[in-house]
């Protein structure tokens, strides 16, 4: 995708900014698994869009380092509560059996804040790699739209190898995520392998056994239900964190 301008960002973040998103599809319908296929699963290249901190891990096993990802959550509707968003998400990223929580040998390291997005001051909110913003339509943001949820990445940083991203932001929409069920964690572990590097389906029936190619995409041929991420997933991000990503 081509840089656009960011006049949607956060109040907290510079406004120069290199802006980057990608988005996931709304539709859900068919519920059949289909044979794994090979397919270019992550973003490769000199500009490669995921977040920076993927590449390592310097936190304790009780507090994160700067090489882990902090993320707050933020509802920006009166139709969901955002102590109980924050815990589902927490829940979904980091608590069940099938997690993104610890992926590529824990350099994918989640951790949540103890705050509100809003409620941090700009230095402190800077240091926030992740965000999760919930709101019944995201006109607003263009990728987005009014019917889609999306991720937008923002301030390209070059580390020697190629350009990443020092902040991501998940714009889920009320409806996709307000039944707490498993087509809820279908969207935010979606959404959150678009964080890490994983990618969409790049033309039809280009579908594998994942969350990033699941029934999501059914007017492209995908039906799979698959709600987590899959050992396929787990790998592509694995070799995102490797420098690895060359297919």
């Amino acid at each position: 995708m081509s840089p656009h301008s960011r006049e949607e960002a956060p109040p907290h973040r510079t406004p120069r900014w290199i802006v980057l998103g990608w988005v996931a599809v709304l539709t859900v319908v068919a519920w059949h698994h289909i044979p794994q296929a090979q397919a270019n699963h992550t973003h490769t290249g000199s500009n490669q869009l995921h977040i920076a901190t993927i590449h390592g891990n310097n936190g304790t096993s009780t507090s994160p380092g700067d090489q882990d990802e902090q993320y707050c959550v933020q509802s920006r509707t009166a139709s969901i509560d955002g102590t109980r968003m924050a815990n589902f998400i927490e829940e979904t990223l980091a608590k069940l059996s099938t997690i993104w929580d610890g992926t590529a040998s824990w350099r994918v390291d989640l951790w949540r804040t103890s705050k509100f997005c809003a409620d941090y001051d700009s230095a402190t909110r800077a240091t926030i790699e992740y965000e999760y913003h919930i709101k019944d339509d995201w006109y607003e943001v263009s990728l987005c739209g009014g019917y889609y949820s999306c991720v937008v990445f923002d301030n390209g940083v070059y580390d020697g190898y190629h350009t990443h991203y020092k902040w991501g932001y998940s714009y889920l929409q009320t409806e996709h995520v307000s039944g707490y069920d498993t087509r809820a964690r279908k969207f935010i572990n979606h959404e959150t392998g678009h964080i890490l590097g994983l990618k969409d389906p790049d033309y039809n029936g280009h579908c594998m056994n994942s969350v990033m190619h699941n029934d999501l995409y059914s007017s492209m041929g995908c039906t799979d239900p698959v709600w987590y991420p899959t050992a396929s997933d787990k790998s592509s991000v694995t070799r995102i964190a490797d420098r690895t990503n060359t297919w």
